[in-house]
C-alpha cells in the first residue's frame, strides 16, 4: 500500500507493507497524475516496508519515467529513503543508473528522512 502526501515544498510517497512491482508502478502512475508533481520535488519513503521487486523491474521504471514524465516540469529532485542497508544499496544503484538515463532531475538515496527533506527543498 502507498499514500501520496502533499507537503508545502514537496510530495511524499509513503509505502507500507509489502511493495511489489505492481505497487511501485501504480504509485508512479498516481504521482505523475498529481496536479503539483510537475513543479514539486518528491520523496519516496521505503522505511519499514518489504521490497519485493527485482533489478529488472527497475529498468522498466526508467522506461516508464521517460515515457510519462511531464514535458514542462520544473521539478529538479527525487529522494529515496530506505531503512535497511540492503534497500539503501539498491536505492543507491538505482540512483546511479538513473544518472546515466539523461533525466532532467537528480535522484539521491538517503537513510534519514530529515536529510532527504533538506536536500529536496534546498535551492
Amino acid at each position: 500500500m502507498h499514500v501520496i502526501e502533499n507537503h508545502s515544498s514537496f510530495l511524499c510517497v509513503n509505502f507500507q507493507g509489502s511493495v511489489d512491482q505492481e505497487q511501485l508502478f501504480k504509485a508512479l502512475r498516481e504521482i505523475f497524475l498529481h496536479p503539483e508533481y510537475p513543479h514539486k520535488n518528491s520523496i519516496w519513503m521505503f522505511e519499514g516496508c518489504e521490497c519485493d521487486f527485482s533489478n529488472i523491474s527497475l529498468y522498466d521504471l526508467f522506461e516508464m519515467i521517460k515515457a510519462y514524465y511531464p514535458r514542462k516540469a520544473t521539478r529538479t529532485k527525487t529522494a529515496i529513503v530506505t531503512s535497511t542497508g540492503t534497500h539503501h544499496a539498491m536505492a543507491q544503484l538505482f540512483c546511479e543508473e538513473a544518472g546515466h538515463q539523461a533525466f532532467v532531475f537528480s535522484m539521491r538515496a538517503f537513510l534519514d528522512r530529515a536529510e532527504a527533506e533538506s536536500w529536496v527543498i534546498e535551492k
